[in-house]
């Protein structure tokens, strides 16, 4: 391969958002967040959407097991962006509009579950779950909490300042993640697209652009090359398996 597709982006920004929602399409992964190739084809208006990845994920969920923050996250990025698509079958809808209302957003509702709450990707992940389920659902009652939306909403807003003011006054403990950072933009994205208040979405833009800067800063040739405040084994023997990877490149 050609040492300069590592030196630097290849087309324009454009160019390259396409083909990595193209490259995201054509993947068929399962697990908690293998639907989020699903979210692709339907930001590329390709038909028909696999099910089959989305009824996995919503027994994972339905599972209470680790993680599936990430899965609600994509699932609400859906509901925000593609609820009126017509791709999108009117059963799964509202078998996912369940699994929302269902979730359990945070360690004091009631009932066991196999759920990692504490770390620092997993706290904003969770917040901004709650923070934007709550916007689309205010009225409703959540089965889980026997707390409306609005409820929620009250609920997830202090944790969410409180995770800014924490990161702005003492950084990250997962600093430079390059498994972790992914994680945390997914959180941000999501409240920077659909938070209804302008602070907070203004709030999420500049936690973005921050987390980006550092990856710019501490990357060479697409590879996070820096101390890491959380990673694993696969990532570290390899660039390419890096979750920041796809970012780096787009």
């Amino acid at each position: 391969m050609d040492k300069t597709f590592y030196e630097r982006p290849q087309g324009t920004y454009a160019e390259r958002r396409r083909a990595f929602l193209a490259f995201s399409a054509a993947q068929a992964p399962g697990e908690r967040t293998g639907f989020f190739s699903q979210l692709s084809r339907l930001a590329l208006g390709q038909r028909p959407v696999d099910e089959a990845p989305f009824r996995e994920a919503l027994a994972i969920i339905a599972d209470k097991r680790d993680c599936t923050d990430f899965s609600v996250a994509g699932l609400l990025r859906l509901l925000y962006r593609y609820r009126e698509s017509p791709l999108l079958p009117r059963e799964l809808l509202a078998a996912i509009e369940e699994s929302v209302l269902g979730f359990k957003y945070w360690w004091d509702e009631p009932g066991p579950d196999l759920r990692c709450y504490h770390t620092e990707n997993h706290q904003i992940i969770f917040h901004a779950d709650e923070l934007l389920a709550g916007q689309l659902y205010r009225d409703r009652v959540f089965p889980n909490s026997g707390l409306d939306g609005a409820a929620h909403i009250a609920h997830a807003r202090p944790r969410i300042d409180r995770w800014f003011d924490y990161r702005t006054r003492f950084g990250f403990s997962e600093w430079l993640s390059n498994c972790y950072i992914d994680e945390d933009l997914l959180a941000l994205a999501n409240l920077h697209d659909f938070a209804e208040d302008p602070a907070l979405r203004a709030r999420a833009k500049a936690f973005i652009d921050y987390l980006l800067l550092e990856m710019a800063l501490h990357s060479h040739r697409g590879a996070l090359g820096s101390t890491h405040g959380r990673s694993y084994v696969a990532q570290i023997t390899g660039a390419r398996a890096e979750n920041t990877s796809g970012l780096a490149r787009l």
